[in-house]
Parts: C-alpha cells; structure tokens; sequence
C-alpha cells in the first residue's frame, strides 16, 4: 500500500490534509457537525460564530445541505439536521456490525442491571455514544445515542486514549486535548477498564471497558452508567469484562 493509499483510507481531520481534497466538500462537512452538536434548530449567526466563517459563505453551504436533503430550515430561518442522518447512521451501525453483534450484548446488560449500557467510539476528539439500551429506573442517566463526552472525564473517554496509538495521542494533544500521564493511561490498560465517578455530569458515574472489533476496525467502549448513589464499581467492571469476554468467544 502507498502512502497515498493511507492518506485516503485516514479521516482528513485526522491528517494535514492533502491539496487534492476538496476543500469545500470539507467546509460542508464541517457544518453538519455543527448542526450534529446542537439539539435544536440554529440560526445562522449562532453557526457563524461556532465555525467562524462568513455567514454569507455559511449560508450558501446551508442552501446546498438542505437542496441535498441532509438539512431543514424553519419558517424563522433556522436549520437542522433532516432524517437522512438517521438513516445514514443506522446502516453505518448495520455495516459495522455493530447492530446485530452489539446490540443482544446491550440488551442483556441492560435486563441483568437495570442500568443503561453503551457503545462509544473516538469522534475526532470527543467520546460519541453510537448505541445505547435505556434503563427502565425512573432516576437514570440522561445519554442519549449522539450524546458527544469528553476524552478526560469520562470513563470511555479514558478507555479510549489508554488504548489508543502513540500517534493518535500526539494528534489529539497537537488539537488541544490534554492528555492524561502515561502512568494513568498504562494503569486502564493493566487493569483493562476505567471508572469515573462525578466525571461528565456530577452525580453520574461509570465503567468503561475496551472492544477491540478487529485489526481493520476502530477501538469500541463498552460502558455502564448509573447515578452515583446507586453505582457499583465492582459489580459494573465485573459485568462489563464478562460481557466482553463472551462477546470473544461467540
């Protein structure tokens, strides 16, 4: 494989990108995640300000998203993403395989607890949850499919740098994450989970344990969270470690 090669099968936020991309195919992009980290319609001043570009360029791309179906623009001039996101987003899990092989692990976590399981994975420089099985309590944390955490302060965060290569810490680190000492890291790899508690939301904690879905496939977290009055650590990271396993074996 040449290096060129690499270069293509690499997500360009990863990378200094190549001057064959197209630039504008990226902007657009880059204004779908904006759309994606909000939870209700935006205006164009708001998204402006979040990408800093000119909002006249921005609402060009706006036009263009929402001519190709991906975005929605309410009577008052605010957008959103459209339902191809969901779409796109279900076949991403099915072509992964994480629908049907995941989803009975999370299931069975969630009958067995009560509590509500989760898979996460590196997006960019944040922790995505990519699928979940809510918990049936009637006090339960709030996290839904979506919900972006960040690396430090929640327990798949950390999972995911412990595990992650000596270059993607150095790239998370040249954007402005702060990486955690190698000792800490070198401890979640040893024990094979992380555990924090009042991290992400106070009152909140969690367990978290690595999926590794194969050589070609990216790092998955496993992960359990529950109010902290109600969390066990050892039940949870004994749960979770088990679940992985079978998931090995099957």
């Amino acid at each position: 494989m040449t290096n060129a090669d690499r270069e293509e099968q690499t997500p360009a936020a990863l990378v200094r990108p190549p001057r064959r991309l197209l630039q504008s195919t990226l902007r657009c992009l880059d204004v779908l995640d904006a759309l994606a980290a909000t939870d209700k319609p935006v205006a164009i001043s708001d998204l402006a300000r979040r990408l800093n570009v000119r909002r006249g360029t921005l609402h060009q791309q706006l036009r263009t998203l929402v001519y190709a179906g991906w975005a929605r623009q309410t009577p008052d001039a605010r957008y959103y993403l459209s339902l191809r996101a969901v779409h796109i987003g279900k076949v991403a899990l099915e072509q992964a395989g994480l629908a049907d092989r995941l989803l009975p692990l999370l299931e069975e976590l969630a009958f067995r607890t009560g509590e509500a399981p989760a898979i996460a994975v590196l997006d960019v420089d944040n922790v995505l949850i990519v699928q979940r099985v809510e918990s049936q309590q009637l006090v339960r944390a709030d996290i839904k499919v979506g919900t972006r955490m960040p690396l430090v302060g929640s327990a798949a965060g950390m999972v995911l740098l412990a595990y992650a290569s000596p270059d993607k810490l150095a790239q998370l680190a040249e954007r402005g994450v702060r990486i955690p000492p190698a000792d800490v890291l070198a401890e979640i790899r040893d024990r094979g989970f992380a555990v924090q508690r009042d991290g992400f939301t106070s009152g909140l904690s969690a367990a978290a344990v690595p999926i590794n879905m194969g050589d070609d496939e990216e790092l998955l977290t496993l992960s359990m969270a529950a109010p902290t009055e109600r969390f066990d650590e050892k039940r949870t990271v004994d749960l979770l470690l088990d679940a992985v396993k079978r998931f090995y074996a099957a």
